[in-house]
């Protein structure tokens, strides 16, 4: 083992944890805060979101998963999760109702916004109706 192959696991450690924890302490704060009723930002996620993401590392360092999906999974869930936050709050506003709480908007923000992630992620995946050759113009 040279110096060189232990930099870049770490590295691939530390980026697929990070990466992980990106994406799973949202789903973990919101579903600790609807049991407990506790805070979103409570510790208890916190914690458990690092070390679950950081024991799933492994398939990442290990090169058995690509790291551009995990990647593109983070991407496709932050931005659903503020572009469904941003148009929930301007139905609301539009609409005068009262806002529900700051938990169950959150989790109804991220009921839509975990499987746009996974689309994004996984869209070479989805089946796509092909066409046989291009259409042709006169």
């Amino acid at each position: 083992m040279t110096l060189g192959s232990w930099a870049e696991a770490t590295a691939d450690f530390l980026l697929a944890t990070l990466g992980l924890y990106v994406v799973l302490f949202p789903g973990f704060a919101v579903c600790y805060a609807l049991a407990v009723g506790a805070p979103i930002f409570a510790r208890p996620p916190q914690v458990a979101a690092l070390v679950v993401a950081s024991g799933g590392s492994y398939p990442f360092v290990a090169d058995d998963w690509p790291f551009h999906r995990l990647f593109k999974f983070a991407v496709g869930l932050w931005v659903a999760s503020g572009a469904v936050g941003l148009l929930g709050l301007a139905l609301v506003a539009n609409l005068d109702w009262s806002l529900p709480s700051p938990v169950l908007a959150r989790a109804a923000v991220l009921a839509v916004a975990y499987p746009v992630g996974a689309a994004v992620a996984f869209r070479d995946r989805l089946p796509v109706p092909q066409r046989s050759r291009p259409p042709e113009f006169p």
